[in-house]
């Protein structure tokens, strides 16, 4: 099942999975850091955590543009490109709805996991930041 849905949702899933893994990374290193560092050497740690939300949003949104082409360019190929065969190119397009949707779907849910990261990430290093500078 899991590889027939990684096959049905086209090949833009492998590099969100590969930025969704980058983004486990960062947040689990920006997070060591800042508990393990003084808050000066650990300023900028936990902003990396963003940037692979971004990434994964900006690929996410490759993939459905791309999709689109395929799915558009593949519909006309079977069909033709006649105005009478409307119905048999909007089922080659439903069939392809998966491939389109997946990659900004999950390019927005990496986007939206980092978001909630970062801002966890940064009351963490403001409140350490805080505790350090009462003593």
């Amino acid at each position: 099942m899991p590889s027939t849905f990684l096959a049905a949702t086209g090949p833009w899933l492998y590099p969100l999975l590969a930025v969704a893994a980058c983004l486990v990374l960062a947040a689990g290193r920006a997070a060591h850091t800042i508990h393990r560092s003084s808050p000066s050497r650990s300023s900028g740690a936990h902003h990396s955590v963003i940037v692979w939300g971004v990434l994964a949003g900006v690929v996410g949104l490759l993939g459905t543009v791309i999709g689109f082409g395929r799915v558009a360019v593949g519909a006309r190929a079977v069909t033709g490109g006649e105005s009478a065969q409307i119905e048999a190119m909007l089922a080659v397009m439903w069939d392809g709805v998966l491939v389109i949707l997946t990659p900004i779907t999950f390019g927005l849910w990496l986007l939206t996991i980092s978001l909630v990261a970062w801002l966890a990430l940064d009351a963490l290093y403001r409140s350490k930041s805080k505790s350090h500078s009462d003593m």
